[in-house]
């Protein structure tokens, strides 16, 4: 099934933050995102766009400023040669299949297309599309794409399914499984399970599933960040639920905050520095003991563009992870500006942790 995202408006199209919370509802709608095109409400070529995409996608989703929601209403009401109509305080063709409030599916050549009127600042209108899932996405840690790929290629034909691999970060493989009508998706991921057991994560987010696991286990975690500034538990923080989980974590950015709050020995910092094996246990092990947590990650880093050196160049990243079985770290390299360097940091954390504690798998 092909899916399109259309954003139309300028004004929709520079709000980043809008486009966040869309695109984050059709991916909980539709497990993925879609192909995304941007175009303007004055493109005079809108009609023959629209008519085109519906020859060439099964799904297409329009979010739309108010000027464009009521200028392409009329369009596909043209479309179709159907009437406008006031349903739910919305002007929509009269033929729409469903329909709610600032929001209307109606069917056009092979197409559904759900057109949204969007307002920044307001709550998203529901999405209406159907969601026939012919895919799943699932985790493997400790195996590299090409090892996967060799490893599942068998299982593909025997449960007539096809698969796309994606590299995540080093030691975590993201694998998309689809098929048609006569595939057996479910199957062949319990078969994956069975081939590398402990080492799958059934999920298309790993933080999303590692929430639940401690909720489910009762369990707690807190961490202890440097160079993520707390995007570790920011990410932790968008489960809901997850309170349940965690009360609680640290950013100790400075020396001096690692020292006086989670009793970071001046010994270490000044022997082997903040970016060490050393200061990530340190950190680990302090912000367990401070906060009472079955679980403490920890990260230091030099996510750049200043700050390497030889000995350790940006990129260069320590993570630990404390329980109540010990410490263990890692040293990472990483590449990439200093977002995409934070951003594989805490991916690299969290599966330190599926890594070190499997029962956290099950």
């Amino acid at each position: 099934m092909k899916n399109l995202i259309i954003i139309l408006g300028e004004d929709l199209q520079i709000n980043h933050p809008f486009l966040d919370y869309f695109f984050a509802a059709y991916k909980k709608k539709f497990d993925f995102l879609a192909s995304v095109k941007y175009i303007q409400n004055n493109n005079k070529e809108l009609p023959f766009y629209i008519e085109n995409f519906t020859k060439n996608y099964d799904n297409i989703t329009i979010c739309a400023n108010e000027n464009g929601f009521y200028t392409l209403s009329r369009i596909l009401a043209t479309l179709t040669t159907d009437t406008i109509e006031l349903k739910f305080e919305t002007l929509m063709p009269s033929q729409a299949i469903k329909f709610s409030k600032n929001s209307f599916l109606i069917a056009i050549n092979n197409s559904q297309i759900n057109l949204i009127k969007a307002e920044p600042t307001k709550e998203l209108p529901e999405l209406l599309s159907s969601n026939e899932q012919n895919s799943k996405i699932f985790h493997i840690i400790d195996i590299d794409k090409e090892s996967a790929q060799i490893l599942l290629e068998p299982l593909t034909a025997t449960y007539n399914v096809n698969i796309t691999l994606t590299q995540i970060i080093d030691g975590l493989t993201k694998i998309k499984v689809s098929t048609s009508k006569y595939g057996h998706i479910d199957s062949f991921i319990e078969s994956v399970a069975n081939l590398f057991i402990g080492k799958i994560i059934p999920s298309d987010d790993i933080v999303e599933f590692l929430a639940k696991k401690l909720i489910q286990n009762n369990k707690k975690i807190t961490f202890a960040e440097s160079c993520t500034a707390g995007m570790c538990a920011a990410t932790l923080g968008s489960v809901p639920g997850v309170s349940a989980a965690f009360d609680g974590s640290l950013i100790t950015y400075s020396n001096s905050i690692k020292n006086r709050w989670i009793k970071v020995d001046n010994q270490i910092l000044e022997n082997f520095g903040a970016v060490s094996a050393q200061c990530v246990e340190a950190m680990a092990r302090g912000a367990m003991d401070l906060s009472g947590a079955d679980y403490a990650l920890a990260i230091s880093g030099i996510a750049g563009p200043d700050g390497g050196s030889e000995q350790k160049p940006v990129g260069t990243v320590f993570i630990a992870v404390s329980s109540s079985s010990g410490v263990i770290s890692s040293r990472l390299l990483l590449s990439g500006d200093r977002d995409y360097i934070r951003t594989q940091s805490i991916l690299h954390a969290y599966t330190l942790l599926l890594r070190s504690h499997p029962e956290l798998c099950k």
